[in-house]
Parts: C-alpha cells; structure tokens; sequence
C-alpha cells in the first residue's frame, strides 16, 4: 500500500512511498482508512520535536471501513464503519491497565508513532480498541473522535461542572473547540479565547454559539470579573500549552478555581506559580482519553451535542500530505483530513 511514513528520526525523513500492507492476526481488525486527521503531534514528529520508532506510518486520528478480522474477533465484522483508540500495545497488568488508565502504561505504544497509523490504506489494531460508528455520524466526523474524545475525558473526568458556572478555554484549535462545545452542553458559561492571529478559527467558534474573546485586544481578567461579579472563573481549561495562556487562566480564576491542563507545554515554562498557592488554585492535568469518552462522545455526536462538521476546514490527499501539514502549521485552520 502507499503511506506516509517517517523513515528515520530527526527533524523530516517523511514520505509518501510504499509500505507493507498490514495483516489481521489472532484478535486484530484491518480497517480500510476512509479519512484521517492531522494532529499537533504529526507536525512535532516532522519537526523531530516527539519521539516515535521509524520507519513508522505516521496518523492516529481516523475512521474507517473494517476489510478483515482475524482469528477470534466476534465484536466486528468486514464492512462495519468504524474508529479506534490509539493505544495499540500494552502490557495489560499494570495498575493503570488494570485501572483503565492503560494510556499511562510504561510499555504503551500508540498507534502513528509507536505503532503503524493511519495515514495509510489500511491499518491493523487490537479488537479491545475499536468503536462502531452510528449511521447518523459520517465517516469525516467520526475522524474527529480521537481529539473529541481527549476533550471528554477532560471535562468530565477531571470537573464537575454545573450550569452556574463560568469557564474559560485558551487555545482555539481543534481541542480548544471541542472542550469549549463540550462545557457548553452542560449549560456553564463557556469563554473560548485566543489571539488576534486565531480570529479565523474563533470566528468558526462564534458560529457555533460560544462566546470569544481576543486576549490582546481587551483585559481577559476584566471581562471575566465584570462577568462574574468580581469573583473569577470556576474553572479554566488550557489547550494551548502556551505560557502566557496559563498565566492569564491562574490570573482569571477565582480563589480555589480550578485550572485543567489539557495542551502539552515545554518541558520548561515560565508562569505565575505564586498565583497557585496565593489563590489555592488546583491543578490538574488531563492526558488522552480513557474507553468510556470514546462511547460518550459517539453518543454526544450522534445525538447532535457536540458539532464537529464546522471544524473540518480543510481535505488532502494522502500524496498531498505535505500540503496538508504546512496548512496544519498555520492558525487559519481549525482541522484538516487526509484521505486516500
């Protein structure tokens, strides 16, 4: 099959070229990949910014058709629309396998870096993995499931968010959207901000209902006071990974708000720490997604809770896939798809 591989490690080493098509073995489904998104995480492997084991097809946000299955599947059969976590190995009897947090194994290897992804013609994972997709879901939605699924687990495995609440996001990308879309089908009072530079991906917010807030054109914090009668907001949600954004969150939370760290930062960050104790702020960081987000969030798109169809700004062939990652790496985007 033609995929898009990273050959070595390093910065580059990316091509579009031949690769084994994979088998269905014991327990295993082959899916026929119908549309895969580009991540974050796609542009820091290119940039040799993230670990992976070349040569490796790149791509863990996907939906597919189910071509084979392999010897004891019952779950599935071939022509089942369908989607997959991404935690393709892991060992199983750990205590946060054991506790399905299996993201936080030692030994897990995920698909589209640790194990062969998606952005290719086919791709081979564990049954345990693999979700049914609803009729009333298409197969370009469902290629947001991955991210809609981190935005899940962060929200409701990490806060206990009611109506009466104000919370803020900080990053406008596809996890900023979706977390916002997300608190705001509890009845909170949801504020997506970001920068003059995401007005196009803010716009697309605004669309959708949610309120947004240009942080370099206005105070943040004073318009969250004036909104909260003074007291800050119950909670933050950062899907930036971007210093200045925590800072402001730390600034604009209320005393023992709660501050939910969703981006991937630096290894090294420079922000208002003392705001934490001062304020007793708690903090909390949300990686991945466990099993039952994935089930929450097909119900939520199913049912029309969350929208993602705006979201998908932009489609690219597989061969074009360069094209897609340098639109990727602009802030006048939201998602893109590749497909074969």
């Amino acid at each position: 099959m033609k995929a898009v591989v990273k050959t070595q490690k390093g910065e580059g080493s990316i091509s579009y070229t031949d690769f084994d098509t994979p088998k269905a073995e014991r327990g295993q489904v082959l899916i026929k990949v119908s549309f895969a998104g580009i991540c974050g995480t796609d542009l820091k492997i290119r940039a040799g910014q993230y670990g992976c084991n070349p040569p490796v097809v790149l791509g863990h946000e996907y939906s597919g058709i189910v071509e084979e299955i392999g010897e004891g599947v019952v779950g599935f059969k071939p022509g089942d629309r369908v989607i997959s976590e991404t935690a393709q190995v892991i060992c199983g009897k750990c205590e946060y396998c054991m506790s399905g947090n299996y993201l936080m194994c030692d030994e897990r290897l995920s698909i589209g870096y640790g194990t062969n992804g998606a952005f290719g013609e086919y791709i081979v994972v564990r049954e345990e993995i693999v979700h049914k997709v609803p009729e009333e879901i298409s197969l370009e939605e469902a290629a947001l499931c991955e991210p809609s699924a981190v935005s899940f687990h962060a929200v409701f495995d990490y806060a206990s968010i009611k109506p009466i609440h104000t919370v803020i996001v900080f990053g406008p990308g596809a996890i900023g959207q979706l977390v916002a879309q997300i608190v705001k089908s509890t009845g909170a009072h949801v504020i997506l901000c970001g920068t003059s530079r995401d007005q196009y991906r803010l716009d697309i917010a605004k669309k959708l209902g949610i309120e947004t807030i240009v942080t370099d054109n206005i105070s943040l914090k004073a318009h969250v006071d004036k909104k909260t009668n003074g007291k800050g907001a119950d909670y933050a949600f950062d899907c930036s990974g971007a210093a200045p954004a925590i800072s402001q969150a730390l600034r604009c939370l209320k005393k023992k708000g709660i501050l939910v760290q969703v981006g991937l930062t630096k290894e090294h960050i420079d922000i208002d720490y003392g705001l934490i104790p001062m304020k007793e702020i708690e903090v909390k960081g949300a990686f991945g997604h466990l099993h039952s987000s994935w089930e929450g969030v097909l119900k939520m798109m199913e049912t029309k809770q969350i929208n993602v169809e705006p979201l998908i700004t932009h489609q690219f062939l597989f061969e074009d896939w360069e094209k897609g990652f340098n639109q990727a790496a602009e802030l006048n985007c939201v998602k893109i798809l590749l497909h074969p």
